[in-house]
């Protein structure tokens, strides 16, 4: 008896929404990966669940949120950390920050950075929370250089890296000619010491797929049964 087809839809810090199908198990959260540029500084923020917000900020060493905001219809809050160099053993006091919506988050750190400075940065992003999801669009002289990315974890598949394919991300693919797949094309390529990985070409998005250490040699046909797509 053949598995229910699933089906869910996410969107990206961009804009991007993508809509995957198939009877793999899809209900992993999805997280989003977006770089802002700013007055001569890159900065890197993600969005996820308020609890991947929340996990996030546990990870790098935050105990409490100091001080909290309204701003763009949600709530900003910060807090005092510091990241570790495994190698030197030095520290550098960063800023955790995440603003909080209905549902979804968007969390970056900054570095010897003040409340006032978490304020002025999401400033230069207008956010707005969907049912799927939270864009970040720059204003201002704040740009975003590249597209962002969703990153998915499909068990049995491996993680799933999702973004838009355009000029500059298509330079990610092989100089061969891949094989051809429902929608697009399917590469193979091997990064040294860290093992194989796979990228699928469609019209419009890039979907890059990290396997299970196990599953390598299932990844076309489990690939085969996911429909990826984007969606308006």
């Amino acid at each position: 008896m053949s598995e229910p087809e699933r089906t869910i839809t996410h969107r990206s810090l961009d804009g991007v929404r993508v809509r995957l199908s198939g009877a793999q198990d899809l209900g992993r959260p999805c997280t989003s990966v977006a770089r802002i540029a700013d007055r001569g500084r890159l900065h890197e923020i993600s969005s996820g669940t308020r609890a991947d917000a929340l996990g996030w900020a546990e990870e790098i060493g935050l105990d409490r949120f100091e001080q909290e905001f309204r701003i763009q219809g949600g709530r900003l809050r910060v807090g005092r950390t510091a990241t570790r160099d495994a190698d030197t053993g030095l520290s550098d006091p960063v800023l955790a920050a995440v603003w909080e919506g209905r549902r979804h988050a968007v969390f970056t750190h900054l570095y010897h950075a003040r409340p006032a400075d978490a304020v002025a940065f999401f400033g230069t992003m207008r956010l707005t929370e969907h049912a799927d999801g939270i864009t970040a669009v720059p204003r201002g002289r704040a740009r975003r250089p590249d597209p962002a990315e969703m990153v998915k974890e499909v068990p049995g598949l491996g993680l799933l890296e999702i973004t838009a394919l355009t000029g500059q991300t298509r330079k990610r693919l092989p100089s061969w000619r891949g094989a051809s797949v429902a929608g697009g094309e399917l590469f193979q390529d091997t990064v040294e010491g860290q093992g194989p990985y796979f990228l699928l070409a469609l019209r419009s998005l890039l979907v890059t797929v990290l396997p299970e250490e196990d599953r390598v040699r299932e990844v076309p046909q489990r690939l085969a049964g996911l429909a990826v797509r984007a969606i308006r």
